[in-house]
């Protein structure tokens, strides 16, 4: 038994590795309906331990997060950028007005160069708030990783799991489709009355040609139903968005928890005094708001 423990750390499984099995398994679970020898027999685990040792899990996280970052640039131009940052704004009502001065007020107080834009500013320049927006979120991040934030963590990896679902719709898709297929065409192989006691619309007659069949094969193509249902009724933008909504809502709240060390708040040198510093420092904040939220980095 491969312990996948080992190979991958929890947000990799839960974000990464789990969609992807997800999106093979109805021709998984196809197979071994129809062919259960592929689980009984020796031949098949030897051929499970190699293409695991060749790497065929860690490459399909890999495909994983990579579909999902691909619809992940759609999304975020369509909601116009990460919803942490989305939350973060003035003219949003994502928050009650005292938590996101609350919010605001501790972002200034506790992140290098971040000044909180007024109103105004925020519709005069939009992007130039979304980027001081941005360097307060990312800070913010960086501070609530691993086990003392539970709460962050799992949103995170929900809003991974999500997005790299949504990234392998299309691929699941033809998954589901492929295994109902093997269905039929195995049941007209196996069960040359089927199809007439379909064609002769006859109850007792379709209920013989059922009895026939393995009650393991009719139940993966009940399961492999199920699961396209979900592909085009719940895998869906809005449902990761809901996931992203949620994260946002896990992490700011940690500013109401979060205790930050004197040594690591704003110093007079860094706001002001030495001008040149700050510029650059500016500037790498800017450049940072292109990296991706969550572990996906």
């Amino acid at each position: 038994m491969i312990d996948i423990s080992k190979l991958f750390d929890s947000y990799s499984r839960q974000a990464r590795l789990f969609p992807g099995l997800l999106t093979l398994f109805p021709i998984i679970l196809t197979a071994i309906a129809w062919f259960p020898r592929l689980v009984t027999s020796s031949w098949g685990a030897t051929l499970v331990t190699i293409a695991t040792s060749c790497g065929l899990l860690y490459g399909l996280s890999v495909l994983s997060r990579s579909r999902g970052k691909k619809v992940e640039k759609r999304l975020l131009a369509e909601w116009g950028g990460w919803p942490s940052t989305i939350w973060l704004r003035h003219r949003e009502e994502h928050l009650p007005p005292p938590a996101l001065a609350r919010y605001h007020a501790f972002f200034a107080k506790n992140v290098p160069l971040f000044v909180t834009p007024s109103p105004e500013q925020e519709r005069a320049d939009p992007k130039a708030a979304d980027a001081m927006y941005a360097s307060g979120v990312k800070w913010l991040q960086e501070r609530c990783r691993g086990k003392a934030y539970p709460l962050v963590e799992k949103e995170n990896a929900e809003y991974g799991f999500r997005r790299n679902l949504r990234g392998l719709k299309p691929i699941g898709i033809a998954a589901c489709l492929a295994a109902l297929l093997i269905s039929v065409l195995t049941v007209v192989w196996r069960h040359e009355n089927t199809i007439p006691a379909v064609s002769s619309f006859s109850l007792s007659a379709l209920l013989a040609a059922l009895a026939a069949i393995k009650p393991a094969a009719i139940g993966a193509i009940c399961v492999d139903l199920v699961a396209l249902t979900a592909w085009l009724t719940v895998v869906r933008d809005d449902w990761v968005r809901d996931a992203g909504d949620q994260f946002a809502r896990a992490l700011l709240a940690c500013c109401d928890t979060l205790e930050v060390p004197a040594t690591a708040q704003p110093t007079a040198a860094a706001s002001g005094k030495r001008p040149r510093r700050a510029s650059t420092a500016t500037g790498e904040t800017r450049s940072r708001q292109t990296r991706s939220e969550g572990g996906e980095s």
